[in-house]
């Protein structure tokens, strides 16, 4: 079964998928292993979520326009440009790391939170040419009814409780009907066991506040949709 909004909320401290938080960061190399809930990966408790989509139109005025109709108007040049950024705030726990870097290396420690801020900093100041530090691709989860056909997923109706949807990505992707007229749109994610498609981009800023003796930190990043052609 997929897992649900509750099952994310109950299952504090799980050291598996580690659905106590709802927000990952996959290093670049987490392509290459794939088989591993939390290989390759850092785990965030997030606290805000604000998903920014800026897009960029060039109105151009009509001249005399307004001469011929008594109204002025504006013809929209559409380039077909937005900006994507995801801005993200929560703390940071003592957490459980796996690196795989090859199919005979695999690390497994426990991080404090400074350890795990401190992982984040490092990948921030690499570039794509480093996978192994790199942090390219952002998941975060919420509650979902409706599939990419417009329809229920399995097991689902209009009464079932947030707490028992199962969890998708947030993507950008629109759903099937609404593709007319787009050639290689991605689909909507289907509730998954195994493994969530996330949004590729990078970390623009990355803060952490370090308070001696506490257990935890908190943090706030910018991430922006992009791609690396040569990553």
């Amino acid at each position: 079964m997929p897992v649900s909004t509750k099952e994310l909320m109950s299952n504090a401290g799980n050291t598996g998928y580690g659905y106590d938080h709802a927000v990952f960061l996959n290093f670049a190399s987490r392509g290459d292993s794939g088989d591993g809930s939390i290989t390759n990966r850092i785990m965030l408790k997030a606290e805000t979520v604000g998903i920014s989509t800026t897009r960029s139109v060039a109105p151009i005025p009509i001249p005399l326009s307004g001469l011929i109709t008594g109204e002025s108007t504006t013809m929209a040049i559409d380039l077909g440009i937005a900006n994507k950024t995801i801005n993200i705030g929560g703390i940071i726990t003592e957490q459980h790391i796996v690196k795989q870097y090859d199919k005979t290396t695999t690390k497994s420690v426990v991080m404090t939170a400074p350890e795990v801020a401190q992982l984040i900093h490092a990948s921030v100041d690499s570039s794509f040419a480093q996978k192994h530090q790199n942090l390219t691709e952002l998941v975060v989860l919420y509650p979902s009814r409706v599939g990419d056909d417009y329809a229920y997923h399995t097991g689902v109706t209009e009464t079932t409780k947030i707490e028992d949807l199962p969890l998708l990505p947030f993507s950008y992707h629109s759903r099937e009907l609404d593709r007319a007229n787009t050639i290689g749109g991605g689909s909507m994610p289907s509730p998954s066991t195994t493994e969530f498609e996330g949004i590729t981009g990078f970390i623009e800023n990355f803060q952490t506040d370090f308070v001696p003796g506490s257990p935890f930190l908190t943090f706030t990043f910018s991430f922006r949709q992009a791609f690396t052609p040569l990553g």
